[in-house]
């Protein structure tokens, strides 16, 4: 237990966020979540599966990184500990973009 030193503010000094600063504290989810909503983009109208794979990859492998930030910082992004979810996160990121570039094209 920490004790509070008259310098160092405690989380109830500090004024409430407003509706915006909400909403944008939870850009690291935002930014995985649109990545891959533009991978699926690719992949289902357009029909480039590999291109629209690697996106998907590269969103997911990126959220993995993006957990190791303080918890403060990560938001919504963040569902378990930390360590759990950079392995969940990582591993299907990189698993998704082996697959992707693994997989030989159909002819």
């Amino acid at each position: 237990m920490t004790i509070p030193t008259p310098d160092s503010p405690t989380p109830a000094d500090r004024p409430p966020k407003t509706a915006i600063q909400q909403i944008a504290g939870q850009w690291p989810l935002a930014f995985v979540l649109t990545s891959v909503f533009i991978g699926l983009l690719i992949v289902v109208p357009i029909g480039h599966w590999r291109i629209g794979c690697t996106l998907i990859g590269l969103a997911v492998t990126v959220g993995g990184l993006l957990r190791l930030m303080p918890q403060r910082r990560v938001g919504l992004l963040a569902v378990r500990n930390r360590v759990i979810d950079t392995i969940l996160l990582l591993g299907s990121g990189i698993g998704i973009l082996v697959l992707a570039w693994v997989v030989p094209p159909s002819r």
